[in-house]
C-alpha cells in the first residue's frame, strides 16, 4: 500500500494549538534577534506610520555607518538590504502605500551610501537597488497620486542615477505608466535627442548626453516591447550601426517576435562578431519557418566548431530522413577533432563511449585541466558510460590544472579527485596505455608535496565552505 503524503510543514502548523504556538514564538523571540524584530513589526501592523518610522530608522543607521564589507563580506550585505526591502513590501506597502513608496525612495536616493562602503564585485548591490526601483514602481502604482505626475517624478529619479543601477525604474516603466504615458515619455526624450545632436558641435565628437538620452530610450524600448524607439534613437547619432548596434536591434527584435524585421540588419558581414551574426540568422529564419535557409547555416556552424549543442541545433529542423546521415557526418568530424574535450563530448552524446574515450587516449597530455566547465560533466559521463581511463584522464588533468595554478580556493575539489582516481584504480580496472596510479601519485606528490594546505584537505584536516562541487567557479 502507498506511502500517503509527507504532510507540509504549513498544513502541520494550522493543525497546532494557538496557546502551543504562542510558546514557540516566545522561545525563539528570546533567542533570536530577528524573530524578536519580526514580532515587534506585527504589533505595529495597525499603525503604518509607526511601522514605517522604524523601517527610516534602520535606514539611516545604515546610512550613517562607516563599515567597508570586503568581496567576501559584500553578498551577506547585499542579501541583507534585498530582504529589508522585501520586509519593507510585504508588511508596509498593504498598509501604507505613499509611506512605503518614500522608504524606498529614500533608499534608492541613499545608493552612494551601499555602492561606496562595499566590493560589489559581485553586483549584489546593484542586485538590490534594481530590486528596490522596482518595489518603487509597485509602490507608486497603488498611490492614489495623480497618474501625470508620475512620468516626471519617474525621470527625476532616473536621471539622478550616478551608478549605473536605476535602469529598471525605466525598464520596468510598465508597472507604474501605461502606454500612453510611456509613449509620452519616449517623445520628450526623442526632442531631447534630437536638440542635443542638433546644437553639438560635430568636430569633437558627441557629447555624453546623446548617449545618457539614447540609453533612456533604449530601456522604454525594452519596457513598450517595441525595438523601433531603440533602432530610431541609435539611427540618429549613428546611421551607420556598427555591429555591436546591430546586434543589439537583432536581438531585441527577436525578444519581441519580430524575425523579419530583424533579417534587415542580419545581411552584411559582422566582421569578428559574424558568427553571433549566422546565429542569429538562423535563429530568424527558424522563426519564420524558413529551414531550407536555416539548416545550411546550422550545418556551417557545426563543422566549424562541432559541439554538440550546435549538433542539437542543426538537427532541430532537419528532414527525418536526412538526420541518420548528419549524425554519421558529425561522427566523423569528432573523430578528426583537435580539441579533445569537445570531441569526446560529441562522441559520447552520439552514444560512441569507446570512441570518446579512444580521443582522450590520443593525447591525454594536451588536455587543459583549467577547463573545469567542460571536464566535470564529461569526467561524470564518462563515469557513467564505464570508461574509467577516460575518467581517470579527465580527473588527473584536472588536478594538475588546480595545483599548477595553486588555485587554494578549489584545493578541496582536488582533494575529490585525488580519491576518486584512487578509487578507479582500486577497481581492477586496467589503465593502460596511461601511467599507473603509484606513478601519478609519485609524480604528483614529487611536484606538489610542499602545498600543504591541499595535503591537507586529502588527509581529511580541512575542509573549506567552497567545497561543494556546485560553487566552483575557477
Amino acid at each position: 500500500m502507498p506511502k500517503p503524503p509527507t504532510e507540509s510543514l504549513e498544513t502541520f502548523l494550522r493543525r497546532q494549538d494557538a496557546t502551543d504556538l504562542v510558546t514557540v514564538l516566545l522561545e525563539l523571540a528570546n533567542d533570536h534577534e530577528a524573530v524578536q524584530a519580526r514580532l515587534a513589526r506585527m504589533q505595529l501592523a495597525d499603525r503604518p506610520d509607526k511601522l514605517a518610522a522604524g523601517f527610516k530608522k534602520t535606514l539611516a543607521g545604515w546610512r550613517r555607518s562607516r563599515k567597508f564589507y570586503g568581496y567576501r563580506e559584500a553578498s551577506e550585505f547585499g542579501r541583507m538590504l534585498d530582504g529589508w526591502l522585501d520586509q519593507v513590501a510585504r508588511e508596509l506597502l498593504p498598509k501604507d502605500p505613499p509611506a512605503a513608496l518614500s522608504v524606498f525612495e529614500t533608499f534608492i536616493e541613499a545608493d552612494a551610501a551601499w555602492f561606496e562602503r562595499a566590493d560589489d564585485s559581485d553586483g549584489v548591490i546593484g542586485d538590490a537597488v534594481r530590486a528596490a526601483c522596482r518595489h518603487w514602481l509597485e509602490a507608486a502604482a497603488r498611490c492614489e497620486t495623480p497618474r501625470d505626475v508620475w512620468p516626471e517624478r519617474l525621470l527625476k529619479l532616473y536621471e539622478a542615477d550616478e551608478y549605473g543601477a536605476r535602469d529598471e525604474l525605466l525598464r520596468r516603466a510598465d508597472l507604474l505608466l501605461d502606454e500612453p504615458a510611456q509613449r509620452g515619455l519616449v517623445a520628450r526624450l526623442d526632442a531631447q535627442l534630437a536638440q542635443t545632436l542638433e546644437t553639438s558641435p560635430g568636430s569633437k565628437g558627441l557629447p555624453m548626453e546623446v548617449f545618457r538620452i539614447s540609453g533612456a530610450l533604449s530601456l522604454l524600448s525594452e519596457s513598450l516591447r517595441d525595438p523601433d524607439v531603440m533602432v530610431r534613437a541609435s539611427l540618429r547619432y549613428s546611421p551607420n550601426p556598427n555591429p555591436v548596434q546591430r546586434q543589439s536591434f537583432v536581438r531585441a527584435y527577436l525578444d519581441a517576435d519580430r524575425p523579419a524585421d530583424a533579417l534587415k540588419w542580419l545581411q552584411d558581414s559582422w566582421d569578428h562578431l559574424d558568427d553571433s551574426r549566422q546565429d542569429l540568422l538562423a535563429d530568424a529564419l527558424e522563426r519564420l519557418g524558413r529551414f531550407d535557409e536555416s539548416s545550411p547555416i546550422r550545418q556551417r556552424m557545426f563543422e566549424l566548431a562541432p559541439s554538440d549543442f550546435r549538433l542539437q541545433r542543426w538537427l532541430a529542423h532537419l528532414p527525418e530522413a536526412a538526420r541518420p546521415e548528419a549524425v554519421a557526418h558529425a561522427r566523423q568530424l569528432a573523430l578528426g577533432h583537435d580539441d579533445l574535450t569537445a570531441a569526446a563530448t560529441l562522441l559520447l552524446q552520439l552514444g560512441d563511449p569507446a570512441a570518446a574515450e579512444d580521443r582522450l587516449l590520443a593525447a591525454p597530455g594536451h588536455i587543459d585541466g583549467g577547463d573545469y566547465g567542460r571536464l566535470a560533466p564529461l569526467a561524470k559521463a564518462l563515469r557513467a558510460d564505464d570508461c574509467p581511463r577516460g575518467e581517470t584522464i579527465v580527473y588527473r588533468a584536472l588536478l594538475k590544472g588546480i595545483l599548477e595554478r595553486a588555485y587554494t580556493r578549489a584545493y578541496g575539489h582536488a582533494a575529490r579527485y585525488w580519491f576518486r582516481l584512487g578509487e578507479i584504480a582500486g577497481s581492477g580496472a586496467s589503465l593502460l596505455p596511461l601511467p599507473s596510479h603509484e606513478e601519478f601519485e609519485a609524480e604528483i606528490r614529487a611536484r606538489h608535496g610542499r602545498k600543504t594546505a591541499f595535503w591537507a584537505h586529502v588527509n581529511g584536516r580541512r575542509r573549506d565552505r567552497h567545497d561543494d562541487e556546485d560553487e566552483l567557479t575557477p
